[in-house]
């Protein structure tokens, strides 16, 4: 871009209206021309502001890449952050689609709830005078949006290097155990002794997709040092006690069938597919049935707890129908009425139960997709965590995949069949 930006330009880039390709070129041209920085940015120390900022936020290819944790999401989707935080955010998630899509994620678990800034004119008249974005207002937020990152740099290297010659220092002091090194020190021939890891007895051992995953008869867990505390605990609970829990959510979606003494009654019948008695991702569930021979369409409804129905489609002739986007954390329940010779035919019928699903909750799919970011992946971890959500079918495929990396161990055979029982009910 070597021609100065249009006026159009200019207004797109303050309202960020603009896309990241077009972004990003605006970016470059006004890193070198003076005379349009200063029409978007107008300020004595906008050029110096600008390219600190930009040398903080963009690192290059060989940092470690950076995204915004969760409670920051979080603060962002509910607006609980300061302008000069804002502008950081927004810069950020401009660029880049993990973030955006851990945003996206929250905001639809509360549709009461926008994280865009160019909806809250609308809805909070007030509050849109305070955050409008003036010339002045905005060479300002980047003004102390750079100060900050400026600081956290140069509080990150001065703590860098009082870690180094912390380290340096305490391996200095560190008598050496060579053979001519003398006799040890009173304090080293004092210190008591306690058993390493290698000299615990190991009490269950696990192959984990290329690692080795162990617990001792401390109790304590060795292997997965990456993860989260959270998940490590899952871990070690489950290995420790050598069984799963059941989780409470599974019991209300499944209830008790009954069979017909009447074998002829299942002939007008067909049976719904799935899902049911689960909990599910996605928060657009594929819905599945037989098909019911000499049926010419089919009609699926969907209904909240209340028995309130939500959705339904149109007449089909497929087997299957993917409904709109709903709520996530809750459970709906969903029936499919066949038409055949004229007359309807419906499934479920009592005494058959309800099938009822539930929307995983926004923040249990954030923390799946956080503990998918490891590698390599542990089918262990992930596989209890599915579990643990009542995500049956994804625990399954990952308990099985463990189960063939140990064909030995009845731990990883007693998780698999623990889950498969639970599909079955």
């Amino acid at each position: 871009m070597t021609e100065h930006l249009t006026e159009t330009q200019v207004s797109l880039f303050r309202e960020r209206a603009l896309g990241p390709t077009e972004r990003e070129r605006i970016d470059s041209h006004v890193a070198e021309c003076e005379s349009c920085l200063r029409r978007i940015l107008p300020s004595e120390d906008s050029a110096l502001v600008y390219s600190e900022l930009t040398e903080a936020l963009l690192p290059d290819s060989a940092d470690e890449p950076f995204h915004l944790s969760n409670a920051e999401v979080r603060r962002y989707t509910n607006g609980s952050i300061d302008q000069a935080d804002r502008v950081i955010f927004e810069s950020h998630l401009d660029l880049c689609d993990q973030c955006s899509e851990a945003v996206h994620l929250l905001a639809a678990s509360s549709p009461t709830e926008s994280v865009s800034s160019s909806a809250r004119p609308a809805e909070i008249p007030a509050r849109s005078a305070a955050f409008q974005f003036t010339p002045a207002r905005v060479a300002a937020a980047v003004s102390v949006a750079a100060c900050l990152v400026l600081a956290f740099v140069v509080w990150l290297r001065w703590h860098s290097r009082a870690v180094d010659q912390t380290t340096q220092q305490a391996s200095s002091q560190t008598p050496s155990n060579t053979p001519g090194s003398g006799s040890p020190t009173p304090a080293q021939a004092e210190a008591p002794k306690g058993p390493t890891s290698d000299q615990l007895a190991v009490a269950l051992s696990l192959e984990d997709n290329g690692r080795k995953v162990q617990l001792d008869n401390s109790g304590k867990l060795i292997g997965l040092e990456e993860l989260p505390e959270a998940s490590r605990s899952l871990v070690r609970g489950v290995l420790a006690n050598k069984t799963l829990s059941k989780p409470e959510v599974l019991d209300k979606l499944t209830t008790p069938s009954i069979t017909l003494m009447d074998p002829t009654t299942r002939e007008n019948t067909f049976a719904l597919l799935g899902p049911s008695g689960t909990v599910i991702a996605t928060d657009r569930p594929n819905l599945r049935w037989q098909a019911l021979a000499g049926a010419t369409s089919y009609t699926v409804s969907v209904f909240d707890a209340d028995f309130n129905r939500v959705t339904r489609s149109a007449p089909l002739t497929a087997t299957q129908w993917t409904t709109p986007a709903l709520r996530r954390g809750m459970i709906y329940s969903w029936e499919v009425v066949a038409v055949r010779d004229g007359q309807e035919v419906r499934s479920p019928v009592a005494p058959a139960p309800r099938a009822q699903f539930k929307i995983l909750e926004a923040e249990k799919l954030l923390e799946l997709i956080n503990l998918k970011k490891h590698r390599p992946i542990s089918h262990l971890t992930l596989g209890l965590t599915y579990a643990r959500f009542g995500l049956l079918v994804e625990a399954e495929d990952q308990l099985q995949i463990l189960a063939r990396e140990n064909p030995n161990s009845p731990v990883a055979t007693r998780l698999l069949r623990t889950v498969q029982e639970w599909r079955k009910r």
